[in-house]
């Protein structure tokens, strides 16, 4: 059983992981290089970023389509598209981690960099750890695809509560914070802009708590991935350019914060659609990947037109959107 689960990486060639590995190793260095010196990020530097991100993962997909053939490459782009979607209620959650800490005030909004500076290298980790284990055991059993669709209704389920849920969570008092508290000193000022400082200082309390957040964001999505890319090098691929461009997409998305309001809608949605799927592939029935990646960009689309098209019910009198 462990040698039939070990077989779906043996298509993937020495060439196939160099022209990953290098172009993305490269791309992640000179982005953090480039932003280094942690000044506060401007829109358009959030434009340009999330511009060449994209840029770069298109490039890669279009060596897919060349290499592999057209359904290789819609599955590469539904991967990408999927992981892209699902990572907007997480970025979100980031804002609101930012916010308890006090790191969202005008004169402290450019340690958030320097926070997701190191907190997208764990996501990249994360994700690949959890992706290849998904690819390993996804064919283990039919009944797996079946647990995996019950972890992506859990998903939506925790969605809509937290939709409904207008009390904020207070992230200073997390399970991971009061973990680091209670074998570490704690130093409370941010002022040195360090994580270690005469003790923990709350930019690293803050930076374990995205981390935390972020193991659980990549373990919910590793079953929705699974659902629709089952070639594990379209899986991990996908799913690591569309992370290394998250840091750029957070600057974009807390300024448009209240403008696609029912994009989290749409991706509830998805996540339905997505249990479905496993469900159906649990039992033999396969929807042919053009139609996924359809689904995938309709219900997407129709929740940007949606946003921009109806006010959001949360608007006031003055129009200002209310905070996520």
């Amino acid at each position: 059983m462990l040698e039939n689960s070990l077989s779906v990486f043996s298509s993937i060639s020495l060439t196939d992981v160099l022209v990953f590995i290098i172009p993305f190793v490269l791309a992640v260095l000179v982005d953090l290089l480039t932003h280094k010196s942690g000044h506060k990020i401007t829109m358009g530097n959030a434009l340009i970023w999330s511009i060449i991100w994209v840029l770069c993962s298109a490039a890669f997909g279009y060596y897919i389509w060349h290499s592999r053939g057209a359904e290789a490459g819609s599955l590469y782009a539904t991967g990408y598209v999927l992981e892209k979607a699902l990572a907007l209620d997480n970025l979100f959650a980031f804002y609101l981690i930012f916010k308890s800490f006090g790191l969202t005030q005008e004169n402290r909004q450019h340690f958030q960099h320097r926070i997701l500076y190191w907190g997208i290298l764990g996501a990249i980790i994360f994700r690949f750890f959890f992706l290849g284990f998904g690819a390993l055991i996804v064919n283990v059993s039919p009944y797996i695809l079946i647990l995996f669709a019950l972890v992506v209704l859990w998903t939506v389920w925790k969605m809509w509560k937290s939709g409904e849920d207008d009390e904020e969570v207070d992230y200073t008092s997390h399970w991971s914070v009061l973990a680091v508290r209670k074998f570490a000193s704690t130093n409370p000022s941010i002022e040195s802009g360090k994580f270690f400082h005469h003790g923990v200082t709350p930019l690293f309390l803050c930076l374990i708590c995205i981390e935390v957040c972020d193991v659980i964001f990549a373990f919910d999505s590793m079953p929705v991935i699974v659902a629709v890319v089952r070639d594990p090098y379209l899986m991990i691929t996908s799913s690591l350019w569309a992370a290394a461009g998250l840091r750029s997409l957070y600057f974009l998305l807390v300024a448009a914060q209240g403008l696609f309001w029912a994009l989290d809608k749409a991706v509830m949605v998805l996540l339905i659609f997505v249990s479905g799927k496993l469900i159906g592939s649990a039992f033999g029935f396969h929807l042919p990947n053009v139609v996924s990646l359809s689904i995938v960009a309709v219900v997407l689309l129709t929740g940007v037109i949606w946003s921009l098209a109806v006010k959001a019910p949360e608007e006031g009198e003055n129009g200002d959107a209310a905070e996520k």
